[in-house]
């Protein structure tokens, strides 16, 4: 009887265990998404040599990011552009809210590399 007990209450740790795991890997997973985004979306205000809120509202449609902050909103070729994105995780275990995946980058406007 008591090895029972003992079983049952051992895979309720093992269970928490397997989906904290489970969140690790997601969370990992759309980090990894996010700066594949934060790249290519790099490279795409670069390209364009354009930041304004038109475009950035165009980016955020088409990569379902949300911008944070931007440095500049209308800036010249060579200058250096600041920007943070994001986007909102639903954990299974780990919070109770929805947990927030951020990706800072800076681009160069004229630098296609």
């Amino acid at each position: 009887m008591s090895y029972n007990l003992g079983m049952i209450i051992s895979m309720i740790f093992v269970v928490a265990f397997v989906l904290l795991g489970g969140d690790m890997y997601c969370v990992q997973s759309a980090y990894s998404s996010l700066d594949n985004t934060s790249i290519a979306i790099g490279y795409l205000i670069a390209k364009s040599g354009r930041a304004d809120l038109d475009y950035l509202h165009l980016l955020e449609e088409n990569y379902k990011v949300t911008f944070d902050h931007i440095s500049s909103t209308s800036p010249q070729v060579g200058e250096v552009v600041d920007f943070t994105i994001y986007r909102m995780y639903s954990p299974l275990i780990m919070s109770v809210n929805e947990v927030k995946i951020v990706a800072n980058r800076s681009t160069v406007i004229g630098y296609y590399g």
